[in-house]
């Protein structure tokens, strides 16, 4: 363990050291220790930079969430102290005109508009460095990650250039210069939408995957889904039921117990010696009144499922995703659980969208299927999973999946299902008038017509009626 931190230590001064070339002010240790936590994101991700661009469009690209706005130098890499006597002029020049752009860049003004957590500032220079990094020679860098805790932060920039010599991160910063159209190009790919999005859930139930989030942010195909999502969540209503801290009724007693609350305890026990009464309590021969239990329904469970086969893209997919996202946001707002799965020719991972929306939505929007389409194996192993929820553990189940108009299920599978759970089936794009059998044992039933998407406000309108219709008793 001493040797993985001695290596931690000294790769944390040569990344330091880079610093000395920072071409962004105001810099503070506190800049160079969030940079530090933006270069251990990007290293889980396989990109390991110098600290110094890291720390540059970091700065950039935080939008003065770490204080005051950052500039970048004008001086065409003239500046400040040891830098210019390291680095040719022409290099820093180059540095300085990148940073510049990106700093003026709308792109960057949209991204920043709202504060980026530290997970999505590390994808995003990830997805900015990435194809430079590629070409990179880089020297043998050591595994480990920066320490967040170090004296040597403290220290002075230009002590520590002396002590290692931070030239080694010159190539990456002339290769950064060289292809500057590259990187701006780069920059206007990332999808700020998707980010935005992400921001309107919590991170109670956890951050999304990295590898994930890298995915989305470059994903151009999820953009159509993002901008409907946007249209839809912030019409839903912020109310959230909390379940109440008491659990029992505050007055009437209905058994004695051998365990309970002091307050409960029967006056005659206090009549024992302290031994006595010391021995009881240690054994547990205590007697306690009990106090009547309220009824307690069994917690709701929404299970959506959406439809990914190959007759889902394009505006059905659009519509599909979308909507059943604004569907578990507003089902969990009104408690109970909310289990979102794909489904094909199989029923795929299940996403927890109800208490790790933040964790599981980059795979909501980037989710292909490849596996064709077996409705009655879906639904058949639906079933069986229904009844085992619905018998084992009690819960009051409803099912709302979300299809076209040729999903055709065996009859005795819905029927089964009915019986268990309360079932609502969406169709969008029926490409015929539906003529499904087991319709009428469905509880409820929305269609979603080529008319209805015409138009977006006629999109949006009917996607909250669908909504509303579901949130309600």
């Amino acid at each position: 363990m001493a040797g993985d931190d001695d290596r931690a230590e000294s790769e944390l001064r040569r990344q330091l050291a880079t610093l000395i070339f920072s071409q962004v002010r105001p810099a503070t240790a506190a800049d160079a220790l969030a940079a530090a936590g933006w270069w251990n994101l990007l290293a889980r991700l396989g990109f390991r930079v110098p600290l110094v661009v890291v720390h540059d469009c970091g700065l950039l690209l935080s939008g003065g969430r770490l204080g005051s706005a950052r500039t970048v130098r004008r001086d065409g890499g003239a500046g400040a102290a040891a830098g210019p006597a390291l680095a040719p002029a022409t290099t820093l020049a180059r540095y300085q005109s990148l940073l510049a752009r990106l700093a003026g860049a709308e792109a960057l003004e949209e991204l920043t508009a709202t504060p980026l957590r530290d997970d999505a500032l590390a994808v995003i220079l990830a997805r900015l460095f990435g194809d430079v990094h590629l070409r990179w020679a880089a020297p043998g860098l050591a595994p480990a990650e920066l320490p967040a805790s170090s004296p040597t932060y403290q220290l002075d920039r230009a002590a520590l250039a002396r002590a290692h010599d931070p030239t080694w991160a010159l190539g990456f910063i002339q290769r950064l210069g060289e292809h500057e159209r590259a990187v701006l190009a780069r920059l206007d790919q990332i999808e700020a939408g998707s980010l935005r999005l992400l921001g309107l859930f919590s991170a109670e139930g956890g951050a999304a995957d990295l590898a994930d989030l890298y995915h989305l942010v470059g994903t151009a195909g999820a953009t159509d889904v993002v901008d409907f999502s946007l249209q839809l969540l912030p019409s839903l209503l912020e109310t959230k039921r909390r379940p109440a801290a008491q659990r029992f009724s505050i007055d009437g007693y209905a058994s004695v117990e051998r365990r309970g609350n002091v307050d409960a305890l029967l006056p005659g026990e206090l009549a024992h010696d302290d031994d006595v009464f010391v021995q009881k309590a240690l054994s547990d021969d205590l007697l306690y009144y009990g106090h009547e239990r309220q009824n307690q329904s069994a917690q709701r469970l929404h299970y959506l499922l959406v439809d990914a086969s190959a007759s889902m893209r394009g505006a059905r997919e659009i519509f599909a995703r979308a909507l059943a996202l604004a569907l578990a946001k507003k089902l969990s707002l009104q408690g109970g659980e909310v289990w979102l799965r794909f489904f094909d020719s199989r029923l795929h991972q299940r996403l927890d969208l109800g208490r790790a929306a933040r964790r599981d939505l980059p795979r909501l929007l980037s989710f292909r299927s490849e596996r064709g389409r077996n409705y009655a194996r879906v639904f058949g192993d639906l079933s069986v999973e229904i009844g085992r929820l619905v018998r084992d553990e009690g819960r009051n189940v409803t099912i709302t999946f979300i299809t076209h108009g040729a999903c055709r299920i065996p009859l005795a599978t819905v029927e089964a299902l009915a019986a268990r759970a309360q079932l609502c089936g969406i169709f969008v794009l029926p490409a015929r008038p539906l003529d499904l059998e087991y319709l009428p044992r469905l509880h409820r039933v929305e269609v979603v017509t080529a008319s209805s998407l015409a138009r977006g406000a006629d999109k949006r309108r009917r996607a909250l009626e669908i909504i509303d219709g579901a949130a309600g008793p």
